[in-house]
């Protein structure tokens, strides 16, 4: 019975609508690390999904509160940088180091805009008089 449903399965071609950044699911999954969104409202509720499901509890807090009240104003560009960073290739905790300044970001996480609005909204959790 299993062989036949796994050759049903393999007769079967699934596709997703064409675009250059789209792939077929007969072509397999799209590369480690590139996410494909349909739209930027799609991308949203994913970030948003991945900001309160983090490693760590202390990222779960800090940037699930952020995506709730900064994803809806960000850019395509801004929650690009958003997206790679929180999905990149940084450590949870070295994540949340570098946003409670007990270690240095590296350049390329330091210099997007995502990461200064992020900094800025855990900066001022820390200090409300900076709000």
């Amino acid at each position: 019975m299993l062989r036949r449903v796994t050759s049903s399965i393999s007769r079967c071609v699934f596709s997703l609508p064409t675009s250059s950044s789209v792939h077929t699911l007969a072509a397999g999954p799209p590369p480690r690390g590139v996410q494909v969104d349909a739209d930027i409202a799609t991308k949203r509720a994913r970030l948003l999904y991945q900001s309160k499901k983090r490693g760590i509890l202390e990222n779960d807090i800090l940037l699930g509160q952020f995506a709730e009240s900064n994803l809806e104003l960000m850019d395509a560009a801004t929650l690009d940088e958003y997206d790679k960073m929180i999905n990149g290739e940084h450590m949870e905790w070295d994540l949340f180091y570098y946003l409670s300044g007990k270690k240095p970001a590296p350049a390329e996480v330091e210099k997007t805009n995502a990461f200064a609005l992020l900094k800025k909204f855990v900066d001022a959790k820390k200090d409300p008089s900076k709000r």
